[in-house]
């Protein structure tokens, strides 16, 4: 069997105020890649007291956007590289995380940033970071888990419709990850419940996916648990400061299992959803995902009943252990508020009919999926994803 490798950010602090544990990291000189939303919460300033008090210097940028281009990134760089920082710290969703993510690797290597998108995404798997500055990853959303990942998802607005796709390399996985859930408090229901079950699919993606490990599969199980648990109950409550951190650690753990396991089908498809339809990840995520479950049964089934047995369902067969799962999605999806098909995110069908062929192009280059769908499958599970069908596993 060949070997496998399991990679981790270096520093978990996590706990209500683990913030505060940022003085312990080493920084003269430390850049913010953070959003305005990050600033209007005063986030950005409360990482700069902590900062300043330890005598390191600060410089921000906060122009970061949802679904983070190429562009933003190079006009952070021109900032970072003239400050010279031997801290870059990601603050916020996945964006501003997954933005320094890149803005540091540019910095460390300003040649990446000059090379064509597909010859920089192929060279920047052979460079080293770490030579020029260190990362923290602060995430303030329950759900991305870019802090304990080694990818960074990156639109590139060269082409039209921009190209999204997740830059990886070992290198990614930040030094420090500072898991404050107080942080997330201030996230509303929606966004909640959006983030929550990207987190969701993070962890089930590589149980029901790829192959067996035994590392993987117990933090996709337990982040599962977690978040079918507390997630309802952090959306109907924000304050409840137990919900809260049982979700934003089961973000952690699920990106854990997912970046270190094998990615599928259902990321291809809400990234592509979120790239040329400007939807929410986590909802992308939602209304693909039984569709997903479906069409990935004939492939792996006993995968699925494993997983309904592992979440302590009561399993009489394969297929009844399949069913019950996706019954326990679509529960999830329906009790935490969020939309079940993609028209009801208000896109127009015309668009969205005539855009089909080239989003099924879109999603089939994207190539997380190990199982490689055909064009009809996946233009299948999209119709059925705008519909919003019944999911209904093939008869026997």
């Amino acid at each position: 069997m060949p070997y496998k490798r399991f990679i981790l950010t270096r520093e978990i602090i996590h706990g209500w105020g683990a913030l505060k544990a940022l003085k312990s990291v080493p920084a003269t000189r430390a850049f913010i890649v953070t959003d305005k939303m990050m600033v209007q919460l005063g986030y950005p300033d409360r990482v700069e007291a902590i900062l300043n008090e330890k005598g390191a210097e600060c410089r921000r940028f906060d122009e970061v956007e949802p679904d983070p281009s190429l562009d933003t990134v190079k006009k952070c760089l021109a900032q970072v590289m003239e400050f010279k920082p031997d801290l870059i710290i990601g603050l916020g969703g996945g964006s501003p995380i997954d933005a320094g993510k890149t803005v540091w690797a540019f910095y460390e290597h300003p040649d990446l940033a000059e090379m064509e998108w597909d010859e920089m995404r192929r060279q920047l798997p052979r460079r080293s970071l770490r030579q020029k500055a260190k990362y923290v990853a602060i995430p303030t959303t329950s759900g991305t888990g870019s802090e304990v990942s080694f990818g960074a998802v990156i639109s590139n607005h060269q082409v039209d419709p921009p190209d999204k796709r997740i830059l990886f390399s070992f290198q990614f996985t930040p030094d420090v990850a500072i898991v404050d859930a107080e942080l997330a408090s201030s996230m509303p229901p929606d966004v909640t419940a959006a983030t929550g079950y990207d987190a969701l699919v993070h962890a089930l993606e590589p149980f029901v996916g790829g192959p067996v490990s035994d590392i993987v599969d117990s933090l996709a199980v337990t982040s599962i648990k977690n978040i079918l648990k507390w997630l309802p109950q952090a959306v109907a409550d924000g304050s409840d400061v137990t919900a809260r951190e049982k979700m934003h650690l089961a973000a952690t753990m699920a990106m854990a299992a997912g970046t270190n396991g094998t990615g599928s089908l259902n990321h291809d498809l809400a990234h592509q959803l979120g790239s040329f339809y400007h939807i929410v990840h986590g909802i992308a995520n939602a209304v693909t995902l039984d569709h997903f479950l479906v069409w990935l049964y004939k492939y792996n089934p006993e995968a699925q009943a494993m997983l309904a047995e592992e979440l302590g369902m009561e399993v009489k067969s394969t297929r009844d252990g399949a069913q019950k799962l996706i019954k326990a999605m679509v529960e999830l999806r329906q009790k935490v508020g969020l939309p079940g098909s993609i028209k009801e995110i208000g896109i127009d069908e015309g668009v969205f009919m005539s855009q089909l062929d080239r989003l099924i192009e879109y999603t089939l280059a994207s190539g997380l999926s190990s199982q490689k769908p055909t064009p009809e499958e996946v233009k299948e599970i999209y119709l059925k994803a705008w519909e919003g069908a019944e999911p209904a596993l093939p008869p026997e």
